[in-house]
């Protein structure tokens, strides 16, 4: 017996979402768009013949279809349009066996016989009372094309006291007939702060012992579906005994907890690789989904990339409080290149392990190119070690101003004796292009120039417009090589364009940088462009910008110097040689001694001039 009393009373156990199913409109929660709107339409009479309810799972749609055949349909409703729930419709309808409601799914009556049998029972079935029949179509995208046709005619005109009611988390795989033909309402995701107090009632009559973290957490990975929330939040009570805790909740979905995020931007702030592989090794020791830690940590970066970006971060992200505030305290501690590259490697990962490869692997690659963007190829690696470089240049050394202890005054800081400003020296010839031209280096002045102002040459020292090298504006002279400023080339050209604009930006495609002379970098233009070259001699104001983007990337001060591309000179050949070409001068040199044209060709063609 008491085998069959345990089996009864686990028969008569409801889940959550099933116990708590909403029976007024009122208690639909975050859909007062929609059930404010019917409920007027009950109580004015004016009840359209077709409804579509469109919106992702677990938000009330079938629900609300059956709260209004309830209440159009009860002998007592009151004043606002809600049902009484005490007469025989509403108790019949709430049990699921009303005469006058019937639900179908479109997933297993998708076919043209099933849309015909509901016309003929449309068509013939009457209704006692005067009663209204209510058809609920759940999972309408279903219908096959056929189908959707069939029901085409009853949809657009059925009979007096038939109201059909389509339910789709897809409507745009419906028909446009059909849409066009049915009242549309879009039920809405539920936001997590609405969320969180609904759960926080329920755990209260169930006796749960809830934490706001806990609940946070559950509302969190429901994604606005109250449906999945109360089957969430069922799992992890009976996982903790009735305690709803963030780490129960990381237990139950095999979630790394709250901290393993904060972990991880700071291993990536700091470039600490071991820190990075322990965490991965903690959460596979403790059965954790490798594969949803990618994809949250993918939201997580993600949170934080809007928290630099956007200021009015709780109107465009719907997460807790205390959520918005760890985002914008890794704001602060990331740059946007790293949070942008964390974005896309972490979602390049998601995809690798989708296609089932080794998760552990995958993962630890993923972090160790996170941590050390030294091991990684790409460019976006290249752009966050150099803004790393900057950081560091701008956080240490002689950039800083310090403050004297009980005193707010900035003291400049000392200036290191190898500090030196360039000034660009006098040209030597006017007339010969590719003459080189040299910077003289004169002594640091005793305050420190701001980076973010050009500091002017020595007059003295300037005799023609066409000196190319401008005076440094850093503090640290750039220790560069010819193979790393290659490599940092492109990303200081597309500086350039937001700097200088795009005509001189196209001046420097014509460019190339072939070598480094003592912290200078010497350009070359090709030959022909004699007027680009004197152009960008002239442009003292590009010579700036260029110095400032150069000393940005490469971490301090460099040099720039324009040049000619100066082709290597062919070998001289002998006059004796027979199978010499005749140069240019030679053909049109008239001078006495020179190479007649007309006698060569003869020698050559073993022939006679014959005149006419």
């Amino acid at each position: 017996m008491s085998l069959g009393s345990g089996t009864i009373a686990a028969m008569d156990y409801q889940a959550l979402y099933r116990k708590y199913r909403p029976q007024l409109f009122s208690e639909v929660i975050g859909q007062d768009h929609v059930t404010t709107t019917l409920s007027r339409e009950v109580i004015e009479g004016k009840v359209a013949h077709a409804y579509l309810f469109a919106g992702p799972r677990g938000t009330g749609k079938t629900t609300t279809a059956r709260l209004l055949a309830k209440s159009l349909n009860c002998e007592n409703r009151a004043a606002n349009g809600e049902p009484c729930n005490d007469c025989l419709s509403c108790a019949s309808v709430a049990e699921g066996n009303s005469l006058d409601v019937i639900e179908l799914d479109a997933a297993s009556h998708n076919k043209v016989e099933d849309v015909r049998e509901i016309r003929a029972n449309v068509g013939t079935v009457a209704v006692a009372g005067g009663a209204r029949k209510v058809y609920i179509l759940d999972e309408a995208h279903m219908l096959s094309r056929a189908a959707g046709n069939a029901l085409l005619k009853t949809l657009e005109e059925p009979p007096e006291h038939v109201i059909f009611v389509l339910a789709t988390t897809e409507p745009y795989k419906l028909l446009d007939t059909i849409r066009s033909r049915a009242q549309r309402f879009d039920f809405l995701p539920v936001p997590v702060e609405i969320l969180i107090d609904y759960l926080a009632e329920i755990s209260r009559r169930e006796g749960f012992d809830v934490t706001s973290d806990g609940l946070a957490g559950v509302a969190t990975h429901a994604k606005g579906s109250v449906r999945d929330a109360m089957s969430l939040l069922e799992q992890v009570a009976a996982l903790g005994g009735g305690s709803v805790e963030a780490s129960v909740v990381a237990r139950a979905l095999g979630l790394a907890d709250r901290d393993a995020f904060a972990k991880l931007a700071e291993a990536i702030s700091n470039q600490d690789a071991p820190a990075a592989l322990a965490l991965v090794s903690e959460l596979a020791a403790r059965g954790g989904d490798l594969r949803r830690f990618v994809a949250e940590a993918m939201g997580f970066f993600r949170g934080v990339f809007l928290a630099q970006y956007a200021p009015n971060l709780e109107e465009i992200a719907d997460e807790p409080i205390d959520t918005l505030v760890e985002w914008r305290r890794h704001a602060q501690s990331l740059s946007a290149a790293e949070v942008l590259r964390a974005v896309d490697q972490l979602s390049e990962a998601l995809l690798h392990l989708r296609q089932g490869r080794e998760e552990r692997l995958v993962t630890e690659l993923t972090l160790i190119r996170l941590t050390r963007p030294e091991t990684s190829v790409d460019a976006d690696a290249l752009n966050v070690r150099l803004e790393r470089l900057e950081q560091q240049r701008h956080s240490g050394g002689g950039a800083a101003t310090p403050a004297v202890a009980g005193s707010g005054e900035p003291v400049p800081a000392p200036v290191p004796e190898s500090t030196a400003v360039a000034t660009p020296a006098e040209h030597v010839d006017d007339e010969d292009s590719t003459a080189p031209f040299e910077a003289a280096v004169e002594p640091a002045p005793t305050v420190v120039p701001d980076p973010a102002v050009p500091v002017p040459p020595d007059e003295s020292s300037v005799e023609s417009d066409s000196s190319l090298v401008e005076a440094a504006t850093e503090e640290t002279v750039a220790q560069v090589d010819i193979a790393t400023f290659e490599s940092a080339w492109p990303a200081i050209a597309a500086r350039m364009r937001d700097l200088a604009g795009p005509s001189r930006h196209a001046l420097l495609k014509e460019v190339q940088p072939v070598r480094v002379d003592d912290g200078t970098v010497v350009f070359e233009l090709p030959a022909h462009l004699p007027f680009h070259l004197q152009q960008l001699r002239a442009d003292r104001e590009l010579h700036t910008l260029l110095q400032q983007a150069a000393a940005e990337l490469m971490g301090g001060a460099v040099g720039i110097e324009f040049r000619a591309h100066v082709a290597t000179e062919r070998p001289q050949v002998s006059a004796a040689e027979p199978s010499r070409t005749p140069d240019e001068h030679e053909l049109l040199d008239e001078d006495e001694g020179a190479i007649d044209p007309t006698d060569l060709v003869v020698d050559i063609l073993g022939g006679e001039i014959i005149d006419e």
